[in-house]
């Protein structure tokens, strides 16, 4: 017995379909390499393009994914600065903004006789501040203006404010103002700040 008993024979009855490349003849031979060669080159080329789309999207994910985390550490750095000023600021609040207030005072008074005592022939000056900066607004306005300058104390004035009449014209400053606006920003700062990063 021959091997060829025991296996199947796979052609039709032209003897064309799975023939070996041996028993095909000129240009059989030729189509049917032909054929291979063109079924093994969209093959490779299909698996080109499917491990391309598989690197991109490989690429594409761990590129999302740097992302997420960066974004994460820059939220976790700007909460972590945020709350780290946030004393700072209360700080500024509580302590520097009055001695600021206090001391500038002063200053703008002097700021105001000079600028009034220019444009307004010489008189007199009064000068009505709080009990508290009295003692920081003598100092100031012993500088000879040109004409005579009183001091007094005025206790419906705050402190920061000062009420000034040179004759007809009167003038107000009030420092506080500004401290309780600086204040309500910095109040208003944190609480924005708080809410942003709760919300993400």
């Amino acid at each position: 017995m021959k091997l060829v008993d025991f296996l199947e024979e796979f052609a039709d009855g032209n003897g064309a379909k799975g023939q070996m490349p041996s028993q095909l003849k000129g240009a059989d031979i030729q189509a049917f390499e032909l054929s291979a060669y063109e079924q093994g080159y969209k093959a490779g080329w299909e698996d080109a393009l499917q491990s391309q789309d598989n690197s991109i999207d490989a690429i594409s994910a761990e590129f999302a994914q740097n992302l997420k985390d960066l974004s994460f550490t820059y939220h976790e750095a700007y909460t972590h600065v945020l709350r780290s000023l946030e004393p700072l600021f209360e700080q500024i609040s509580k302590t520097l903004l009055p001695v600021i207030l206090h001391e500038s005072l002063g200053m703008q008074v002097s700021d105001v006789l000079t600028r009034q005592g220019r444009r307004i022939a010489p008189m007199s000056a009064e000068i009505a501040v709080s009990p508290s900066q009295l003692a920081v607004v003598e100092p100031l306005v012993a500088h000879d203006f040109g004409f005579p300058v009183t001091v007094a104390e005025d206790g419906s004035l705050k402190e920061g404010q000062a009420d000034i009449r040179l004759g007809a014209v009167e003038e107000h400053i009030d420092l506080s103002e500004i401290v309780d606006g600086i204040r309500a920003a910095i109040v208003s700062f944190s609480r924005e700040n708080r809410r942003a990063v709760m919300n993400g």
